[in-house]
């Protein structure tokens, strides 16, 4: 069972058969990989926190897929990346926490990913390389995509920073712990940054004319971000217990 959480959880399937196959949809595949390992945890109650060589191996994918996410502009397929980045965590969280943190990193990347096509739609892709400055010029997309990009880089109080402090709060730590924590945070912390100062605060681009989210737009992602709040209030109410 193990070596199937593995498989799932730590972007196997991902890189081997689904990366080039699904095309901008490849994210609800890769989604649907952390639900399904999520689903098999709960029902079977398998613990993978003692099984160093998993943890080993989740650690080296997250490090190469934080390397693959500094190299691309495309926020599509950053929402994938962002999945397997989070991979060591998944098999070192108590399942109370991984369910929290999982359903809250998939809300963060939902949002993130409509903001994607939002990019394509408007500005024809979803590379967000040449498209900046929307703090300025479209701030209701930039509002939103700050929001994301803030919870995936691991600050307080949003919820992904949350129940990776309670986590620590909680659990014995030792030396795979604190390695972890280096490849985790520091893989979620560079590549929101990067987007963050690519995208939100970027030099806007005087070629193009910019438009903001719709209205019906900013209602899905101020949804979205109420859903975010209730479980940051959750995690925080956990800390204070």
């Amino acid at each position: 069972m193990e070596i199937l959480l593995l498989i799932l959880l730590a972007g196997v399937p991902y890189y081997l058969l689904i990366e080039k196959t699904f095309g901008k949809y490849t994210f609800f595949v890769s989604a649907s990989l952390l639900v399904l390992g999520l689903m098999l945890m709960l029902l079977t109650g398998t613990d993978c926190s003692q099984n160093n060589i998993c943890i080993i191996i989740a650690i080296l994918t997250s490090i190469f897929t934080t390397y693959k996410a500094l190299k691309t502009t495309n926020l599509y397929k950053l929402t994938n990346y962002f999945i397997f980045i989070n991979s060591p965590v998944y098999f070192l969280f108590s399942l109370n926490y991984f369910i929290y943190f999982s359903f809250a990193l998939l809300i963060t990347l939902i949002g993130m990913y409509l903001i994607g096509s939002y990019y394509e739609k408007n500005y024809g892709s979803a590379n967000f390389y040449s498209v900046g400055g929307l703090a300025l010029e479209a701030p209701f997309a930039g509002l939103f995509l700050r929001i994301y990009l803030i919870n995936l880089a691991l600050y307080p109080p949003f919820p992904n920073a949350v129940f990776l402090f309670n986590s620590m709060l909680k659990d014995k730590l030792d030396l795979i712990w604190y390695t972890v924590i280096i490849v985790f945070f520091f893989g979620n912390f560079f590549v929101a940054m990067k987007i963050l100062t690519n995208t939100v605060f970027g030099k806007a681009n005087k070629n193009i004319f910019y438009i903001d989210l719709e209205s019906k737009e900013r209602l899905f992602h101020t949804v979205l971000n109420i859903v975010l709040l209730v479980i940051g209030i959750y995690g925080l109410k956990e800390v204070l217990q």
